[in-house]
């Protein structure tokens, strides 16, 4: 028999870091009561992923885990071109980003949600089993949820979207590969007292973008390609390119060997980059933000942007809940999002082909790139 829980205002659904975000912050806000249910099966691999300093000015909790969380300072980017000697260099007086283990992170802010007292559940089994002007009744295991609204951060089985009427899955159009080596030891790079990023802006001249990430006695090789398939090179895997990368790396000195990467250390997944742009994120009584609504950048930026639509998420469910029809209610949540966030997705605004010269070339243009990747800034000012 099914246990049921006192109701909810609001159910906030996935396991990225932003879902937990979003739950402390709701539960932060006067009256609400808010609970978090992972999505059985939804597990995200862990990786170093970057992150802009203002990821901790979102909350004041955030403001107090940037004291606690083990991360690595990044203190500019280095844009290496494919011959090994010409490169762009940006470097920055204070510290421009942070790169942090995912999962480190993820369980950081889960803390943050416990202590603001939400309940947490991470069930095997989810089901939506009825919607009406009252809200939803969501099984989870052997308990049942009654909460007013959704927000949702990461990916539900086919019937619970359709439930939720949610949109059709992202598009090619959006949908770029992240494939991934984490290369843990200190074989791979010399001891730097203020690391920075390394970046390919056109490996193999296909316009594909790659970095190396260091994190603590580790460093992270990735590239990214459209998830259709590879740019011109049909035949080349996941690793294959990643290898390609790394030979640059070391051509370029910023690491000491390429030997020993095998494709089975390689992780793949697909992210909608930018994917909000293009999505309709207001649902069923359901806000999309996080993952869920394709809060990445167009450089492929994760943490903030997807943390920073849980702010916005979170600003209109409360003001919502506090209308007589929620549904409409929920509608400005675009607007809200998209004054400020929308502009920051959309990463550099012009042709690379032109840009990269200048980036090579032009102290100015490598800054202005530079901050485009590590902070969301436009190029064109």
């Amino acid at each position: 028999m099914s246990k049921s829980i006192p109701p909810l205002d609001v159910l906030v659904l996935g396991e990225h870091p932003s879902a937990y975000v979003a739950v402390e912050l709701l539960m932060s806000c006067a009256g609400l009561t808010a609970a978090h249910c992972t999505i059985p099966a939804e597990q995200s691999p862990d990786r170093l992923v970057l992150i802009n300093p203002q990821f901790f000015s979102l909350s004041k909790s955030l403001q107090k885990l940037k004291k606690k969380l083990p991360a690595t300072m990044v203190w500019g980017v280095d844009f290496l071109a494919d011959d090994g000697t010409t490169r762009g260099e940006y470097r920055c007086k204070n510290c421009a980003a942070l790169v942090a283990g995912y999962a480190q992170l993820r369980k950081a802010v889960c803390q943050l949600a416990k202590e603001a007292g939400a309940k947490l559940f991470t069930p095997k089994r989810l089901e939506v089993d009825c919607i009406d002007e009252r809200g939803f009744e969501i099984k989870i295991d052997n308990q049942v949820l009654r909460p007013k609204a959704v927000l949702l951060a990461g990916e539900l089985a086919r019937e619970q979207a359709k439930a939720l009427a949610l949109p059709e899955p992202f598009g090619a159009e959006v949908m770029r590969r992240y494939s991934f080596v984490r290369l843990r030891g200190s074989k791979w790079v010399d001891p730097s007292a203020k690391p920075v990023v390394s970046m390919s802006l056109d490996l193999g001249r296909k316009l594909t973008w790659a970095w190396m990430l260091r994190g603590e006695d580790e460093v992270q090789l990735a590239v990214e390609q459209p998830a259709a398939g590879d740019v011109g090179d049909p035949q080349a895997s996941p690793g294959e390119w990643v290898r390609r990368w790394a030979d640059v790396l070391v051509k370029h000195g910023a690491l000491k060997t390429s030997e020993g990467i095998a494709d089975s250390d390689v992780v793949t997944m697909d992210i909608p980059s930018a994917g909000a742009l293009s999505r309709e994120i207001v649902c069923n009584r359901t806000l999309l933000f996080g993952p869920a609504a394709g809060f990445y950048t167009a450089c492929m930026e994760d943490i903030y942007p997807n943390c920073w639509s849980a702010v916005f998420a979170v600003d209109a469910i409360c003001g919502a809940l506090k209308e007589p029809h929620l549904q409409d209610a929920l509608q400005p949540y675009r607007e809200k999002w998209g004054t400020t966030l929308g502009e920051y997705l959309r990463g550099p605004q012009q042709n690379l082909r032109f840009l990269l010269p200048l980036v090579y070339r032009n102290p100015v243009m490598t800054a202005r790139m530079a901050e485009s990747i590590l902070l969301g800034k436009s190029v064109v000012r």
